[in-house]
């Protein structure tokens, strides 16, 4: 089981620029993690670390993505579905957290499969659909991606206790 990858990222789910790519696959890597501590039923305070971790690089990372969509215009109507959908999932994430930690629940295959499939499609489609449109409006990433590799370190910058602040194994 220790070589077993629950959700393996693929080039089909590239968008095409470099930093939002990476996050993605650091937000892959979470999940697999994710997986595995209820796979190998690891101690809950193993569990919502991950799952802290989890609700924390994605809300960064959803910052990042959507400063970039707003930094290069993007379609309003667009932009407000697409931030409905990011909403959506850290509350989904939250809940899972919540009940884990508050009420001890166990954390389900099927909140796990939710999320990997939500975050599989929501790559593969709404983040798809706003990379062609920045590529069709022409639109140069080069300043974000300054701005997000800053935010990066500087959110691992303050939290020195850890090799990386969304690493935990």
């Amino acid at each position: 089981m220790e070589n077993k990858v629950f959700f393996e990222w693929s080039d089909a789910m590239s968008v095409g620029i470099t930093e939002i790519d990476e996050q993605h696959k650091t937000l892959v890597d979470i999940l697999n993690r994710l997986f595995h501590a209820v796979v190998q039923r690891e101690s809950n305070e193993i569990t919502i670390e991950i799952l802290d971790t989890l609700v924390d690089y994605t809300k960064t990372h959803f910052g990042l993505e959507e400063k970039l969509l707003q930094d290069a215009g993007y379609n309003p109507t667009e932009f407000a579905a697409h931030q409905r959908e990011h909403r959506a999932f850290v509350e989904k994430i939250s809940h899972a957290a919540s009940k884990h930690l508050v009420e001890g629940k166990s954390v389900s295959f099927e909140i796990i499969n939710f999320l990997k499939h939500w975050l599989q499609d929501h790559i593969l489609v709404t983040d798809k659909k706003y990379a062609d449109a920045l590529k069709d409006a022409g639109y140069c990433t080069k300043a974000w991606t300054g701005f997000a590799s800053t935010a990066m370190a500087a959110k691992q910058e303050a939290t020195p206790k850890r090799k990386q602040w969304w690493k935990v194994w």
